[in-house]
């Protein structure tokens, strides 16, 4: 973003969700002369955050990158911080204030590191389009379910695109997001219609931060819920229904309502991140199940008075709902391990940069 993009007029930032407890969290930064801002735009390390003098594009600082262990530490939309002036609308982030709720996933590749996707977000939307793609199963939703159940955040699932599904798809989709996410708030909606709009969390200062996989509708929605065409869209593949992607970064923005909402690039590749716990939030059908299982310990795959095998044979228990839950499970415990030994690793590496770090503070003071 060009500096010339910025908008320096002052806002007040109470409009961006600050409250009395982020002012305390950030009292000990206000002593430093420091000022707090929230990051509204982060696109490779470059963040654009609101600050009572306006928007403020920004870096993180050597010694914020010193401090931090992973990417997780790093600054996501919704963060707020606390940075250093350094000239008109550009600044320095020294630090970022604890979190209150993140919705994360597994970073890409071999190692286990957590990808915070949003932070400080009330509401997590999950949004899926219905109009017969392969955007909406009942696998993606609880993968998407349980990565949201471990943020900390209100769950609500928007079945995107009603307009274009007959009353029996309808009540078909209404019946599998219920089956997949049992107690979740599920709303049908259409961007393009305003079915449904109405009814999604939208109140003044509530985060409200969509999710889903590419093309499902999430920028247009945004739009539809703004008046006006704050994002970009791209209409869907005719061959296949799939939705084109289109938003590249995470973007907050303040609508008339005053609500905030959070636009997040379609995933396609989701990493389980999480406990074990977060899966059996998920699944307390099966959960409910198997506390019959002889065995406190019942891996629920061969062993004998496993009640989740019972439940199979007799079909109360569904057969592909029951390999998800098992797979995911497996996931996460894969996971666990990894980050253990990782865990051991990323100390080691801290007190390396740590060293580092005060060897050339030594070697600038002497040089002085």
């Amino acid at each position: 973003m060009d500096k010339s993009d910025l908008h320096q007029n002052p806002v007040k930032i109470e409009d961006w969700g600050w409250n009395t407890q982020w002012e305390e969290a950030f009292s000990l930064y206000r002593t430093q002369g420091l000022d707090c801002g929230r990051v509204i735009r982060e696109s490779h390390h470059i963040y654009t955050l609101i600050t009572a003098q306006g928007e403020c594009l920004c870096e993180v600082s050597g010694a914020f990158q010193y401090k931090a262990i992973g990417p997780q530490d790093y600054p996501v939309t919704g963060d707020w911080c606390a940075l250093r002036r350094a000239g008109k609308g550009h600044g320095v982030l020294e630090a970022r204030l604890p979190r209150k709720t993140a919705f994360s996933r597994q970073t890409a590749g071999n190692r286990s590191d957590e990808q915070v996707l949003a932070a400080n977000i009330d509401t997590i939307g999950l949004v899926f389009a219905i109009d017969g793609g392969r955007n909406f199963t009942k696998g993606s939703l609880e993968r998407y379910y349980t990565l949201a159940k471990h943020s900390g955040a209100e769950i609500q699932i928007l079945l995107n695109k009603a307009d274009l599904c007959s009353e029996e798809e309808r009540s078909w989709a209404l019946n599998s997001a219920a089956e997949a996410a049992p107690g979740c708030r599920i709303l049908l909606v259409s961007a393009l219609t305003g079915l449904g709009l109405d009814q999604c969390n939208r109140k003044k200062g509530e985060t409200i931060a969509l999710t889903g996989p590419s093309g499902v509708g999430k920028s247009t929605l945004i739009n539809s819920l703004s008046g006006t065409n704050l994002q970009k869209t791209r209409s869907q593949r005719e061959n296949d229904k799939r939705g084109r992607h289109t938003t590249t970064h995470r973007q907050m923005f303040r609508l008339p309502s005053g609500a905030l909402f959070i636009d997040t690039p379609g995933m396609k590749e989701l990493q389980m991140w999480g406990d074990l716990q977060d899966v059996d939030a998920v699944f307390t059908d099966i959960v409910q199940i198997a506390e019959a299982c002889q065995f406190s310990d019942c891996r629920h795959e061969q062993e004998p008075g496993c009640a989740l095998q019972a439940a199979l044979q007799s079909g109360e228990l569904d057969e592909r709902r029951y390999a998800n839950y098992l797979k995911l499970k497996r996931e996460i415990d894969f996971l666990n391990r990894r980050q253990n030994d990782q865990a051991k690793r990323n100390e080691k590496d801290r007190w390396k940069k740590i060293a580092k770090f005060q060897k050339e503070m030594t070697k600038e003071r002497r040089n002085r």
